[in-house]
């Protein structure tokens, strides 16, 4: 009676070093996304020509709301926010290669994942009208911004323990620390001045940039200490015996 039986070969190990690059990604196809549909609501007259960084004419959702630039924001923003949750998932990763057997690891990606899903729910509901959709924006980006930003102070703090204060993680806590003072001298500012929307704008925008700015640190952090990544799938080999 012949019998099949099914053993596990290893694979050869393939580098898959390739995917650090989402950190970059993240950021990048953020702001491509943002930039695109700025230009074109701009040029369909739904926003005005200007530096929003400076001036504060519209938000980041207006560039999203209306025209080609509502599709070219949702194109752009929901995969980043896909990527986002993978680059969160290689935090993880990056932390136990260090060593790193503390119970904030898991707390970090829980909430890097959970703010990407955020901007997941308030990229969906952009531009639809009703109560309920604004509730929902609301939600995603009051989400988005506390889970991703509080995920960031947590890692930077990681980062500093783990690779000895060097230069790159001091840089990731000095980027968080000036995003919080930044945030809380804007909302002063914001109570006082007469251009009170302006400024939180301007506010918005940069906290934006600091925000999707973060992992290009992590990835430069990546390389500095030898974050490889490697993938390995098992073989299967049939035989016979009698």
């Amino acid at each position: 009676m012949a019998l099949n039986d099914t053993a596990a070969m290893p694979a050869p190990v393939i580098r898959a070093d390739s995917l650090l690059l989402i950190a970059l990604a993240c950021c990048a196809l953020a702001w491509s996304g943002i930039g695109a549909a700025y230009i074109a609501s701009a040029m369909d007259g739904h926003v005005p020509w200007c530096v929003p960084f400076v001036s504060g004419c519209d938000s980041i959702s207006a560039t999203g709301r209306h025209g080609w630039g509502y599709f070219m924001f949702k194109a752009t923003m929901l995969p980043a926010a896909a990527l986002g949750a993978v680059y969160w998932y290689l935090c993880g990763v990056w932390l136990r290669a260090c060593g790193s057997a503390s119970r904030v690891d898991n707390t970090i990606v829980v909430l890097g994942v959970a703010g990407a899903l955020f901007l997941a729910l308030y990229v969906t509901f952009l531009g639809s009208d009703g109560d309920i959709y604004r509730l929902m924006r609301r939600y995603g980006t009051v989400g988005y911004f506390g889970c991703t930003f509080l995920a960031q102070l947590l890692l930077s703090r990681r980062a500093q323990i783990l690779t000895h204060n060097c230069a790159l993680a001091r840089a990731k806590v000095w980027l968080g620390l000036g995003m919080l003072i930044g945030g809380i001298v804007f909302a002063g500012i914001a109570n006082l001045a007469a251009e009170k929307e302006a400024i939180q704008n301007v506010s918005e925008w940069l906290f934006a940039a600091g925000l999707t700015g973060y992992p290009v640190l992590t990835w430069l952090l990546w390389r500095q200490t030898h974050f490889t990544l490697e993938a390995q799938a098992l073989r299967t080999r049939r035989g016979s015996s009698r």
